[in-house]
């Protein structure tokens, strides 16, 4: 049988063959004529056609990709013990990794009841670009695995809001926060009533208590004419009825409002007019759509609907679905705007990525600078790949300058890696705009390890990126918390395969993001001095720290709550809270809220420490609610500094005692002892958390003796 007629003839044949061994035959010359060639397609209509008696009869032939292959497929639909170990083999011998082949592993994993290797799988599988016919496919096994006891990152309320069918929506949000380690509840909003549920507080919303809500309206729910007569008015109208409804949702809840922009009509009888004419339906839109974003408070983000819609294009709406099941958009734009709206979801629970690590030959150039040398590999003019190259590396600069960490693994001489950097004229980045540059020839993944390390961050902070296919599943296999980016196979694409992921999404950018790589510098030199010292009194005394203290407002709002939702380590109680539910506790009645900022002489930290505190059920009685700092604040004396402020506002608040609580995530072990180390007595131990009190002196000593107090002066706000 030749190849080139396989496919077409193969399906046909098995039909017409009654007899069960003559289609065996048939089954090892197809293997045969494959040989070492994976074709899943043939493979396929082996296991369809020929049924349950493949998994005793595939274990006669030779081991290849393709009969491992046919091996594991048979196994999983008789639903027969060793599927998972068949699967197993299967990938040992295929470097590909295909979301619906881990969908399937996932499946027998999840039989086997080993849904923590199941959810690791799936998670997998998300990572790639998939259709939507992977997620109803993929609905059943996920709700399985994400009913397990697993350790998630965060855990939230989610109410989905449209005017528009969202059944088919919700899987595809459930299967992306599971891969984004997300326990999140759902709730469904009743079809085209989203004034309803916000207006009545015995609606199914008033019951649930979203913490995040996805407000999700079309471009009909208008009811624009291709020509307004008014636009003014039609905007003003329009922005009275969605801020009332955001002030709703925000009293009611404290709630992070989702807010999606309005999509445009895919096609205008006005054509061009409609975008340009004033009145014009389109114009009047995306007019509407600016008026939101600029009118939104701060817990309102809007999400960049017509963004979506462009980068699915014309698959972005159905009318046969719309017209038979208000399903908008089409499902296949489904996963797009699943994607978009994990973005938000991300940046609202504080899961944006934080660092870049990227390759360095035929990923940042064109070449192997250790054979090719300066004068042989491409980046810049001259050449389009070169441009391509230089295109990248200036999203890259980019990525840097809004805060963004750059770091550098790559198998090279550590002198030759250098090079382009330090010699070439066309590149885009230089040295210092790493955080990090490891060159060497050890193991990429043992090297992001370090690289952690010397950042002081996690791995499910970092995106990986490498020209490398073989590199990016080892680490992949390695470090299932890094997020690893599916290159093309052409280096002019690779800019869009980094920005789909929406790895670095932010709804804000404060002041200590735009100056974080400043301050990775900015901490070298302050190792050596620590190098230098003879003792830590020496290493903080020339130091020469400075801290302050100001309580939460709405102008340092922004960073402290990307404090509290990103800060694992040195972080007492691990709770997440959104801005609208910082401001809440903030302004609650006798709470006391700590905003604390370190400088050096050599630079400034920053706002890094946070303390959240408000009475019990006795007045006399503070419950420290959050008490947090940033790891680059680490053995600077700032958690005793933070201590002093706290004990002297109780003292002046005429608080007796001070309750703390501690509890243990698989990160915060470094704060185990803090309440011990400052005299704190412990009340109450438990798996699930300990808590300590302390008696309030009339005169607090100062613990934090080698950092001067720069506060203003007995403020009157912390009195």
């Amino acid at each position: 049988m030749r190849r080139e007629n396989l496919k077409v003839v193969l399906s046909n044949q098995l039909r017409n063959i009654n007899n069960v061994k003559a289609k065996l035959e048939l089954a090892a010359e197809v293997l045969t004529v494959l040989g070492t060639m994976f074709d899943e397609q043939a493979v396929e209509i082996l296991a369809d056609e020929i049924g349950p008696t493949l998994y005793r009869w595939v274990d006669t032939v030779p081991e290849t990709v393709n009969s491992a292959f046919l091996r594991a497929l048979a196994l999983s639909r008789a639903n027969r013990r060793g599927a998972s170990a068949a699967w197993e083999r299967f990938f040992t011998l295929h470097a590909g990794r295909d979301a619906f082949h881990l969908l399937a592993y996932a499946q027998t994993l999840t039989e086997e009841q080993r849904f923590e290797e199941a959810a690791r799988q799936l998670r997998l599988a998300l990572t790639r670009h998939v259709p939507y016919a992977f997620f109803p496919r993929a609905e059943k096994v996920i709700a399985k695995v994400a009913s397990e006891d697993f350790i998630f990152a965060r855990e939230v309320r989610i109410a989905v809001l449209s005017t528009s069918t969202t059944s088919l929506m919700i899987p595809v949000l459930k299967a992306l926060s599971l891969r984004d380690r997300i326990r999140a509840e759902f709730y469904q909003g009743l079809y085209g009533a989203i004034d309803q549920e916000i207006l009545d507080p015995e609606s199914g919303l008033g019951k649930f208590r979203p913490e995040i809500v996805f407000l999700i309206p079309n471009w009909r729910d208008l009811s624009l004419p291709a020509l307004s007569p008014n636009e003014k008015t039609a905007i003003t109208r329009l922005l009275e009825v969605q801020k009332a409804l955001w002030q709703r949702l925000y009293t009611q809840f404290g709630c992070h409002v989702v807010q999606h922009a309005y999509d445009l009509p895919t096609e205008e009888p006005l054509g061009y007019l409609a975008g340009s004419l004033p009145g014009g339906r389109s114009r009047l839109i995306q007019l509407i759509n600016t008026y939101m974003s600029e009118e939104a408070p701060s817990y309102v983000s809007l999400l960049d609907t017509p963004a979506v819609q462009r980068r699915v294009g014309e698959r972005w709406e159905d009318s046969m679905l719309w017209c038979s099941f208000k399903q908008h958009p089409s499902t296949e734009a489904l996963p797009d705007l699943a994607e978009a709206q994990q973005a938000h979801l991300r940046a609202v629970l504080g899961l944006t990525r934080k660092v870049l690590v990227t390759d360095l030959d035929n990923t940042l150039w064109k070449g192997i600078i250790g054979e090719d040398g300066l004068e042989g590999i491409q980046i810049g003019p001259g050449t389009a790949v070169g441009e391509g190259y230089q295109r990248l590396q200036k999203y890259l600069l980019d990525l840097k300058n809004r805060g963004i960490l750059l770091a550098a693994c790559s198998k090279n001489n550590p002198e030759d890696a250098r090079l382009p950097f330090e010699k070439h004229e066309h590149m885009a980045l230089r040295l210092d705009d790493f955080a990090a540059f490891y060159a060497n020839w050890e193991d990429k993944a043992q090297n992001l390890r370090q690289i952690a390390q010397k950042l002081s961050l996690g791995l499910d902070s970092f995106v990986f990126l490498d020209d490398n296919p073989l590199e990016r599943e080892w680490v992949r296999s390695q470090l299932p918390e890094v997020a690893v980016v599916d290159l093309g196979p052409s280096v002019f694409q690779w800019v869009r395969d980094l920005d789909r992921g929406y790895h670095f999404f932010s709804l804000v950018l404060s002041k200590e993001d735009l100056a974080r790589s400043e301050q990775y510098r900015t901490e070298s030199q302050r190792e050596i001095i620590r190098t230098s010292s003879h003792s830590i009194e020496e290493f903080l005394s020339q130091l020469q720290l400075e801290a302050s203290v100001v309580p939460v407002s709405e102008s340092n709002l922004v960073r402290v709550t990307q404090l509290i939702n990103k800060t694992n380590q040195f972080n007492l109680t691990t709770k997440r809270y959104t801005e609208a539910q910082v401001l809440q506790f903030a302004s609650s009645l006798g709470a006391w809220t700590g905003a604390f900022q370190l400088r050096d002489r050599m630079g400034n930290y920053g706002l890094v420490g946070v303390i959240l505190c408000k009475p019990n059920s006795n007045a006399d009685e503070w419950g420290i609610d959050t008490w947090l700092m940033s790891c680059r604040a680490l053995g600077r004396q700032l958690e005793r500094f933070m201590f002093d402020r706290m004990m002297e506002a109780a003292v002046t608040r005429g608080a007796k005692e001070i309750k703390g609580v501690f509890r243990p995530t698989g990160k915060n072990g470094l704060v185990a002892n803090l309440y011990d180390s400052l005299g704190f007595r412990k009340l109450h131990e438990s798996v699930e958390q300990n808590i300590y009190t302390i008696e309030v002196p009339p005169s607090p000593e100062i613990t934090a003796t080698y950092i001067r107090n720069v506060s203003a002066a007995t403020r009157e706000q912390h009195s």
